[in-house]
């Protein structure tokens, strides 16, 4: 997954693919790969991927002489997602073409990987319609082939990409019922539940949207940013003290430790504000402004909600 799956803080990217790590999803499978070549995939660090590609970079010499294709290839698709990920789409563009150049005809995994590393840097490169076809035939491919990590992937991308939250509410809800079929997918519930909630928001239904973070909160153990989400539902749908319950004892606890984060100062002082407290809001939204702003994906993607909080910051 790239930063492209809404709006969400870097400690539940994190925590997704933790969850990935835990139920053995993230390795290579190719067929053939050598011992002696180290498992890329828990090289990952998706908070860094700077780092990240650096990692991967000092690998591709051996993967270059091992002879194993399959191996070299998937390095490959995976490097191209850590360019995409720093938002260097032709980079990882050509990247992939190296990657189709290597891989061998039978290699379906590295085929299913190539074709979600496109989709992936299509869409968040702004063409989400081509992006789409790509994951479809990842999808289907990756379905036929029995590698049902990466059909999940390819599903739970189709959720984020589809062109309106019905669409996303329907690709999501099949993700997680291929999650029931194949239970050793589990990690991939964090990502999909978080992804519906969010499309079951934006379509406002607010109701089946708290139920979906419900059961996020289930499976993550009450994460902060799940429970801000489901503050900030609650508040859409007029639930302000209830809303507030929820958010202020996180909220106080981040600046107890000094640590205080622009998502949830931004929820706190909307829930203050519903509450008709705008005096006390504008401090929060401050903090919240001056946090998100310094986030580079927020500033690409989210100016409108950054021109919001200098508003209602009273900054000028």
């Amino acid at each position: 997954m790239s930063r492209g799956v809404k709006r969400i803080g870097p400690a539940s990217i994190v925590a997704i693919f933790v969850g990935l790590f835990a139920t053995g999803c993230m390795t290579t499978g190719g067929r053939g790969v050598k011992r002696d070549l180290p498992d890329f995939d828990k090289l990952w660090n998706y908070a860094d991927p700077a780092a990240t590609e650096a990692k991967f970079r000092a690998l591709l010499p051996a993967a270059e002489k091992s002879g194993d294709d399959s191996y070299h290839a998937q390095l490959l698709t995976q490097l191209a997602r850590t360019q995409g990920l720093q938002g260097r789409y032709d980079d990882a563009m050509a990247t992939l073409g190296r990657a189709a150049t290597v891989m061998r005809n039978d290699d379906s995994l590295a085929y299913v990987r190539e074709l979600l590393e496109r989709g992936r840097v299509l869409n968040s490169s702004g063409d989400p319609t081509t992006a789409m076809r790509s994951f479809t035939s990842a999808w289907k491919l990756a379905e036929s082939e029995h590698h049902w990590r990466y059909a999940i992937d390819a599903v739970h991308m189709m959720g984020i990409a589809a062109a309106t939250p019905q669409e996303q509410i329907e690709w999501n809800r099949r993700g997680i019922e291929m999650v029931e079929q194949h239970p050793d997918q589990k990690g991939w519930l964090h990502a999909l539940y978080n992804n519906l909630g969010e499309s079951y928001a934006k379509a406002g239904d607010y109701r089946s949207a708290l139920d979906a973070f419900e059961k996020l909160a289930a499976i993550n153990g009450n994460d902060m940013y799940t429970m801000k989400d489901q503050a900030r539902v609650l508040r859409l749908m007029g639930r302000v003290g209830r809303a507030t319950e929820i958010i202020r004892p996180i909220h106080e606890q981040l600046e107890r430790d000094g640590k205080p984060d622009g998502w949830i100062s931004e929820e706190y002082a909307e829930c203050l504000l519903a509450a008709g407290r705008a005096d006390e809001a504008t401090p929060h939204f401050r903090v919240a402004h001056d946090l998100l702003s310094a986030d580079a994906w927020v500033l690409k993607s989210e100016p409108a909600k950054l021109e919001r909080l200098r508003r209602l910051a009273g900054e000028r």
